[in-house]
């Protein structure tokens, strides 16, 4: 596509100077005054326009913002090209929409190097826009369908509640006030408990408006005793009790046959929790299951005590109200028989609300909770906007001058940018690759590392976002501000700076960084599900793997592995696999923390990445979520299917140096809780500690134990240097058909493995080939010492995914054992052993002298056969 270039100047001299220099390259038109330029515009559709400041019929600065509000030019590069050099003019422009000014002294080099970057920004807005309205076109159709269904299954919910709450109602008119307190006393229990307590991560948006709706439900099993009980004035007698006892698992079992026959189970399922579990006791001695402490769900624990707050609060039939304050005492002192502590201690901290509720004699519905029934909660239109990507950007300032680096920093900070300031470029760099920020401004002349440096890497690093680059130098030369726009500056600011003017330029560039950063969302979610990519997890955990270092903060991962995927997938087709892997979705991001990073990994594994957690946090949360998973159920053509995972928890230490580290440890956990019969959660700690496998064969212990790495290896082992080349080491590999070897340094020492796959990345760029392979290998290679036990190498193969290890002395590689290696060593010893069986059972043989002689007479026949062939004669024997 040729660029349409729009130059609105009153010079004739001007315009012909403009044309000779751009029409060999874009399609240029030509306005004399305003009115010129407004018939144009609409018709040839610039990509850029050179402004004059200065036109016959009016003021250029009012027709930049009159082009700016036209539909025709809204992504139109607006140049600001004029003689006049007045700071206050050159401001106001930016702020009108002018993405930058030009003076008409300006080199013609220098010049075209500008549009050139302009009409890039412009490929990449006009990029950017048409992929942006192919997805909001797609996400606007999801989104109504989402809202309409969404909509519909929160009226049913709605309806059925007020439904089945009506059933108990109409049996006592005490009961219809007290399903609205009860309603209120849970949800002020349940935000205390999520808002201070161990349950917190338990305790979500979703837990709680469930709960908001389940609360009521608690006893419509009521519905099923007959009113000479329920309505019975005085103590019910034993037989009697037992029938009233009924109405939990009347209640829980209509509520369960609502579950399965609903498409969103979860709220029906914590109704029939709440109306099965609400009288069990924390000490055991409850109904109708007998459950103990915290096998007792927690939605039961929590409406229990608002139940017997009520029902020691209110008048019954069969006695009078207590006082708020006796209530209160009653509750307190089961603490730890008839509740759960926990929930107790929430009570006790809420219990001013408690009781204003309880002492209102009317208007019941104002309780003290703000929870109201829930808007269908659905994913939100993504909008964009031409403003900095964050609200603090943050912007890296790279001065060698202290003074006027904290001059800068004092600017900007006041303005609401988040700053940081460097005063050398390499140290500058490695801030850009761990913070990332939005906006670079670097001196042109430094020590060691220049600006055009600076400008080059951050154009060729692969970072996550667009970054902006503005240069500030006293050196105004033209060649400067070419050099400086060919090596990837967005902008040229000379020295000294003016505070308003450098604000105004951050804020147009702004529009940029927004519009540049657009495509980028595109390829960061998986399709299927909407969760995150591997991609963009590391993008967005790379922060806090560098924070965890620093700080020395806990970082734990959970892998999630679904049990039988391939059998779902063979036995009822690809779109059902599509179904539950969206439904496991679902229930992972409804349950993780805010704090939490949750992606698709491959397949049926998914990957949860829990910031300021250890091991054993991690996988206390795994655990609540394996059950979870358990109880949760697909319907796919008219069948439930009911899906369980495994889990693979692990925790960074000093030698978990990334994240595929970390993953790796996870997995190997993973294939411990595959062996030990799924459904369940491993923690790779555990796995170390105790190498338990199913099934064992106890004739493998005692030689594991007994022999060592050095009795086991392969040796000898060829290596590679660092210093070798990629083509070398290719050969190298395919001469010995080995898939990876070792590399050692100058010194001997064991530095890292290189593979195939390594090398397969230099096949795109033939002109690595001939670079060092230290840039190459992978610097993680698991090795064990040679008096290493082999049945620690055993355990470890049995678990990880790599197929070999390195086994070294003093930091040299000896040898390597394999898989392969480790089943040969057993079958030698095997044989060895079955020989010497073999010959201890012939020695003790009652004829092992005969055998003996019958053995030395057939040797001695043999060799004199052989003498006979040898000399040509016959034996007359």
């Amino acid at each position: 596509m040729q660029h349409r270039i729009l130059v609105v100047d009153d010079s004739p001299l001007v315009q012909e100077e403009l044309r000779d220099l751009l029409d060999s390259t874009y399609e240029v038109a030509v306005a004399s005054n305003v009115h010129e330029c407004r018939e144009i515009v609409e018709s040839f559709l610039p990509h850029l326009i050179l402004l004059d400041l200065q036109l016959p019929d009016g003021d250029g600065h009012d027709l930049c913002e009159e082009l700016r509000r036209m539909k025709c030019c809204d992504l139109a590069q607006i140049l600001i090209f004029s003689s006049t050099d007045d700071s206050a003019k050159r401001l106001a422009l930016f702020n009108s929409g002018a993405v930058d000014f030009l003076l008409k002294t300006i080199n013609r080099h220098e010049l075209l190097a500008k549009i050139q970057v302009h009409l890039r920004l412009q490929d990449a807005i006009y990029r950017a826009e048409s992929a942006e309205d192919k997805l909001q076109k797609y996400s606007h159709e999801l989104e109504r369908i989402v809202d309409s269904r969404a909509q519909a299954i929160e009226a049913t919910q709605d309806i059925a509640v007020f439904a089945l709450a009506k059933l108990a109602d109409s049996r006592d008119v005490e009961t219809g006030e007290h399903l609205v307190r009860m309603r209120a006393y849970s949800q002020i229990l349940a935000e205390q408990l999520h808002c201070n307590s161990e349950y917190s991560d338990e305790i979500d948006e979703a837990f709680l408006s469930d709960l908001y709706r389940s609360s009521p439900l608690h006893d419509i099993g009521k519905v099923g005793i007959s009113d000479a009980i329920l309505l019975k004035p005085g103590r019910l007698t034993p037989d009697e009790y037992e029938v009233m006892k009924g109405h939990a698992e009347i209640g829980a079992q209509t509520l369960d046959e609502v579950a399965r026959s609903s498409s969103k189970g979860d709220f029906f399922r914590m109704a029939a929790q709440v109306a099965r579990h609400h009288h069990e006791r924390w000490d055991g001695a409850g109904y109708p299951e007998g459950l103990k402490g915290r096998d007792i769900p927690l939605c039961a624990r929590i409406v229990a005590v608002a139940d017997v707050f009520d029902a020691l609060t209110s008048k019954r039939v069969y006695k009078e109200a207590f006082e708020v304050q006796n209530a209160y005492e009653m509750i307190v002192s089961e603490s730890g028989k008839h509740f759960d502590p926990t929930v107790v201690q929430a009570f006790v901290a809420c219990f001013d609300k408690f009781s204003m509720i309880a002492r209102r004699t009317s208007n019941a519905n104002n309780s003290n909770s703000d929870r109201r029934l829930a808007t269908p909660r659905f994913r939100q239109t993504l909008e964009y906007a031409a403003s900095p990507i964050s609200t603090n950007p943050k912007v890296l300032v790279i001065e060698d001058d202290l003074n006027m680096g904290q001059l800068i920093e004092s600017w900007l900070s006041e303005a609401g940018y988040e700053v940081t300031t460097c005063g050398d470029a390499a140290s500058a760099l490695r801030v850009i690759q761990t913070n990332q920020p939005q906006y670079v401004i670097t001196d042109w002349m430094m020590p060691t590392i220049d600006g055009e440096t600076v400008c080059r890497w951050t154009r060729d690093a692969l970072l996550t976002h667009y970054i902006y680059t503005i240069v500030i130098t006293a050196d105004t030369r033209p060649e400067t501000r070419l050099r400086a726009f060919h090596a990837g500056a967005d902008d040229f600011m000379p020295k000294p700076l003016d505070r308003n003017e450098l604000l105004a330029r951050l804020h147009a560039a702004s529009r940029v960084v927004a519009l540049e950063n657009r495509p980028a969302g595109l390829s960061r979610n998986d399709p299927l599900t909407g969760l995150a990519t591997r991609r963009q997890l590391d993008e967005q955990l790379e922060r806090e793997w560098f924070r965890a270092i620093r700080y020395h903060l806990p970082l734990s991962c959970i892998v999630l592995d679904v049990d039988g995927f391939e059998e779902i997938n063979d036995r009822y087709g690809y779109e059902a696999g599509d179904q539950v892997i969206q439904r496991i979705a679902q229930v992972v991001q409804g349950h993780t923390r805010l704090t939490d990073y949750v992606c698709r990994l491959a397949g049926d594994r998914f990957l949860i990445a829990m910031v300021e957690s250890n091991e054993s946090q991690a996988a206390q949360f795994a655990e609540r979520l394996c059950k979870v998973l358990a109880g949760s159920a697909v319907t796919i053509d008219g069948q439930t299917l009911t899906t369980t995972a495994s889990f693979g928890v692990a925790q960074t230490h000093a030698d978990t140096t990334n994240l595929d580290k970390l993953i790796q440890l996870a997995e190997e956990a993973i294939v411990i809780a595959k062996q030990l019969g799924r459904n369940r959660v491993v923690r790779r700690s555990a796995t170390i500690q105790s190498a338990e496998l199913p099934n064992p064969v106890k004739e493998w212990g005692t030689p594991l134990a007994n022999a060592l790495a050095h009795d086991v290896m392969t040796s000898p082992i060829v290596t590679l240097q660092e210093s070798d080349t990629a083509r070398s080491a290719l050969r190298f590999l395919l001469r010995y058909r080995i898939n990876s070897a070792p590399v050692v340094d100058r010194n001997g020492m064991l530095c890292g493995v290189l593979s195939e796959k390594d090398l397969m990345s230099h096949m795109t760029d033939v002109a690595r080939w001939d670079q060092p392979i230290r840039s190459s290998m992978s610097s993680d290679v698991v090795y064990f010492e040679e008096d290493d036990t082999a049945e620690t190498i055993y355990n470890f193969l049995n678990r990880a995914s790599i197929r070999r290890v390195v086994v070294v002395r003093e930091g040299r590689p000896t040898g390597v054992i394999s898989r392969g290696s480790l089943l040969r060593w057993f079958n030698r010893l095997q044989d060895l052993e079955s020989d010497n069986q073999a010959n201890e059972s012939l020695e003790n043989r009652p004829d092992a002298e005969l055998a003996e002689s019958v053995s030395n007479l057939l040797k001695e026949l043999e060799q004199s056969i052989s003498l006979e062939l040898a000399h040509g004669t016959s034996n007359a024997r």
